[in-house]
């Protein structure tokens, strides 16, 4: 409670809250502005490794615990191969195709995979709103690329 009330206090408490949405949305257009001079893993690959350092300094300067042991060191290697080379090297891939808008829209679907792999993985109840509302979203974003002579 104690943190909340500090943030509240903040004059741009509600700026710094979006934020990292606004930054994440610009980074489509730093990417596509420099990918056109090098190859779109080697882009990939510099999105995340300054943050993971960033990460890392940040969590060993304030103390936070690091993981232990192989297992959780082998579990985090690979979510960070999956996340890193798949998401990350398919984004740089996609954006060579795409605009940096439509692929911003397009990364923006994430929740919805989310939501149907924790219906299917730990069956969480999505309802017949969130079913809609999917079923919306999914609508909408395949709307979003489709080639204007279609229309």
């Amino acid at each position: 409670m104690q943190m909340n009330e500090r943030a509240s206090r903040l004059p741009l408490a509600p700026v710094l809250l979006i934020a990292p949405f606004f930054l994440w949305g610009t980074s489509m257009v730093a990417m596509k502005g420099a990918i056109a001079h090098t190859s779109p893993l080697f882009m990939a690959g510099m999105r995340i490794l300054p943050a993971g350092i960033l990460i890392l300094i940040f969590a060993a300067l304030k103390g936070r615990k690091q993981p232990q042991g192989w297992k959780t060191w082998l579990w985090i290697g690979l979510f960070a191969l999956v996340d890193g080379a798949l998401f990350q090297g398919f984004l740089a891939e996609g954006l060579v195709r795409t605009g940096a808008g439509l692929g911003s829209v397009m990364i923006d679907s994430q929740p919805i995979a989310v939501a149907l792999m924790s219906f299917w993985l730990f069956q969480e109840h999505i309802g017949l709103w969130g079913w809609l509302g999917l079923a919306l979203g999914v609508v909408g974003i395949s709307c979003i690329g489709l080639p204007d002579d279609w229309i």
